[in-house]
């Protein structure tokens, strides 16, 4: 009797970490906004300002940020050769072999995990005020943040380009909003012992 082979369907993973589906632009995305620039300057920098009292802070931001454009120079060139979304894992263990990948991965997953408690439970409290104060709705803070928890499950369950394009949406976002509180600070000063976000909106600027 003849044989007949069937090809099995690929899983939701398979499809939505596919080889191709990252380009240069999506991976660019994706490691820029991992260093989430308005987390950094609406509230980053003011409380280092706040607790320290130094003036040398946007020297340390400098190097940082000549660390990480070396950096990413390298991790988007990188991309050119391995077409794998595999994140992290791919690449070091094409560069040093598949223990230190599988390491790697592994650090980066707890890394993570306990990342997305502290960001769920920062997102929380600041959402619920804010939408309290600006638009009347009152909810308490565990929903904004199960709010938050499953818009990102959603994105991390579709196909890993689609995530790439809202990621590029709300980086765009968010450097427009660093340029307007940049504009407004150098034209009319800001207050560092507040959060620069208050001062842009109700107008004060620094006495």
């Amino acid at each position: 009797m003849p044989r007949t082979h069937t090809s099995a369907k690929p899983g939701t993973v398979s499809r939505a970490l596919a080889r191709d589906r990252l380009g240069v632009p999506a991976v660019l995305f994706f490691v820029l906004a991992g260093v989430a620039p308005l987390t950094v300057a609406a509230g980053v920098i003011p409380t280092a300002y706040a607790t320290t009292g130094l003036t040398g802070i946007p020297a340390a931001f400098l190097l940082v940020a000549v660390i990480l454009a070396v950096w990413a120079t390298g991790y988007v060139a990188m991309t050119r050769h391995i077409t794998n979304a595999g994140a992290f894992y791919a690449f070091i263990a094409r560069g040093l072999g598949r223990p230190a990948g599988v390491a790697a991965a592994l650090v980066a997953l707890l890394a993570y995990s306990f990342l997305q408690v502290g960001l769920y439970g920062a997102f929380g409290p600041n959402a619920a005020s804010e939408a309290a104060a600006h638009l009347g709705v009152h909810a308490a803070w565990w929903v904004w943040a199960l709010a938050a928890w499953a818009v990102v499950t959603v994105l991390g369950l579709l196909r890993v380009d689609v995530t790439g394009k809202v990621l590029g949406v709300l980086l765009s976002a968010e450097i427009i909003v660093i340029l307007v509180i940049l504009s407004f600070c150098v034209s009319r000063g800001c207050d560092l012992r507040r959060p620069v976000v208050d001062s842009v909106l109700d107008g004060t600027a620094a006495a």
